[in-house]
């Protein structure tokens, strides 16, 4: 255990705090003795009030050549480009007392609301700021190793925040740390695909996408389509939010920029699954979901409104439900529990170019039609999904893990607009799978056949109606779609804190409430 006496000047800690306890409103400066372990970095000031600040919130500390005027905010932006003194020349921090604690201060104790920075400025009165800080750095465990890490930033997607959200969160964050930056801005669609698929692996720790579900996306193809995808897909994935739905954020309770680089700072991984999904020849991999009918109906037509940010889909859904459409369409499932039946390992296929993960169920595009369940009717909704979360508001299944090995089917044969209405109410309860004309079956693989026409609400054919297959919130073409869960593929930066039985918890409060 590190201790030294030290002299706190201020403290920009909000009233209340989570995991971050707060100073008591005391008059700085203040003499206290300081304390630092594997587990928290706390002092004691001359009356005993204790102020602690977790391991798991510390990003960084910093040597200071003088004191800096105190901050009344913890607004990022504004702490984290305060200007600190760092600077050489006629003035060094080598013989400064001074030194700074970076912190992440969440709101209310929560994951989910805004967080922001605490900083503490101290004066060391025995050991010396060099020491406090190597200590700090070593409770946190950062700077531990040179980190060179790829930032993909996609300026146009969403609500167009994402260069912001780097310039004033993520870039200064990750300086902090001592984390060495590249920043790659995409300029076309494929942008990032192309990124992954060039890169030399042995120059970066991870890439980092500030972005929607898209770049990441993109990310994923372009290294599992690599000659050595095999060594490309262990390299560390993060994502910081910056699109309209933000769903990989939301599956990792990550939402807000200054956890999600938090995350990306301390470096925990875990593994992924991931998906392909192949269209004749063609053959790509995805980390989300595969949707048809309404969901994908509404993900598309509610481009419209992406300067909305997350409201998007509210509106979208309104003006869809109104004029609800039934598709028909052909669907062949392989349940988990019976697919070692039907495993074509022997006869495996990599993806498209020779390379990827080899198709153990799909490789033969004629496979499916032994497969123990086949239904041909009409559908209304329809979702094939990998998370639980297939947006920031949208819980489509709470029992769907990162790296649970299945592919949670869910449909919909016949549905009023008014059950369309309690389908899509309450997106963030997942209660929507409890009513009787949803159904829902958890698959190795699966193949769709959608035909080509689709029917209003009033019986109408209507041709012209919008015929669209998402994945992951891309459009892809309106063919015969094989689609097969790959376990584990992915490496993904996760925060320690990260639950994902949480989801359950939701929905199962949800179901009590009725």
């Amino acid at each position: 255990m590190f201790t030294d006496k030290v002299r706190v000047h201020w403290d920009n800690a909000s009233s209340q705090g989570g995991w971050c306890m707060p100073s008591s409103k005391t008059k700085y400066p203040v003499e206290a003795t300081l304390k630092i372990d594997g587990d928290q970095v706390w002092w004691t000031n001359s009356i005993g009030t204790v102020t602690t600040i977790a391991r798991g919130l510390i990003f960084g500390a910093t040597r200071v050549f003088r004191p800096l005027p105190a901050l009344k905010t913890r607004k990022s932006a504004t702490v984290l480009n305060q200007k600190t003194h760092t600077e050489g020349g006629i003035y060094s921090v080598e013989n400064s007392p001074y030194w700074l604690l970076h912190a992440v201060e969440l709101s209310n104790g929560r994951l989910d609301k805004a967080s922001g920075i605490r900083r503490i400025l101290f004066e060391s009165q025995s050991s010396g700021a060099k020491e406090c800080v190597a200590a700090v750095e070593d409770c946190a465990r950062v700077r531990q190793t040179v980190k060179n890490i790829l930032v993909i930033v996609n300026p146009f997607g969403g609500t167009k925040k994402a260069r912001r959200t780097y310039e004033k969160v993520v870039k200064p964050m990750l300086q902090l740390a001592g984390i060495n930056v590249q920043l790659q801005e995409t300029t076309h669609i494929g942008h990032a695909t192309e990124i992954a698929h060039a890169l030399r692996l042995d120059l970066y720790s991870a890439i980092v996408t500030v972005s929607g579900d898209g770049v990441f996306h993109e990310v994923v193809n372009g290294l599992l389509k690599r000659p050595d995808w095999e060594q490309a897909r262990k390299m560390p994935i993060g994502v910081v939010a910056g699109g309209s739905a933000n769903a990989m954020n939301k599956n990792l309770m990550t939402l807000q920029p200054e956890l999600a680089t938090l995350a990306v700072i301390k470096g925990h991984t875990r593994p992924m699954d991931v998906f392909s999904i192949s269209q004749n020849d063609t053959v790509m991999y995805s980390h989300l979901q595969f949707m048809w009918t309404l969901l994908a109906d509404l993900d598309f037509e509610s481009e419209n409104y992406r300067w909305m940010g997350g409201e998007r889909m509210t509106v979208a859904a309104i003006i869809r439900l109104l004029r609800l459409r039934t598709y028909r369409g052909k669907m062949y499932l392989l349940p988990a529990d019976q697919a070692h039946a039907h495993d074509q390992s022997a006869n495996a296929q990599p993806g498209d170019g020779q390379h990827g993960p080899l198709r153990r169920f799909t490789a033969s595009p004629t496979a499916h039609q032994s497969w123990p369940k086949i239904t041909d009717t009409t559908f209304n909704l329809f979702v094939a999904t990998n998370l639980a979360w297939i947006s920031d508001e949208f819980m489509a299944s709470p029992s769907a893990r990162l790296a649970n090995g299945e592919i949670d089917v869910i449909w919909s044969e016949e549905m009023s607009v008014i059950q369309g209405l309690a389908a899509v109410t309450d997106q963030g309860s997942g209660k929507y799978l409890q009513l009787p004309y949803i159904k829902q079956e958890r698959v190795k693989a699966l193949v769709l056949e959608p035909h080509g026409w689709a029917w209003d609400k009033d019986g109408r054919k209507n041709v012209h109606a919008g015929t669209y297959l998402n994945v992951s919130g891309e459009r892809v073409p309106y063919l015969p779609t094989r689609m097969e869960l790959h376990p584990g593929v992915l490496t993904v930066i996760a925060p320690e804190w990260l639950d994902e039985e949480e989801w359950t918890r939701i929905a199962d409060k949800a179901r009590r409430k009725g």
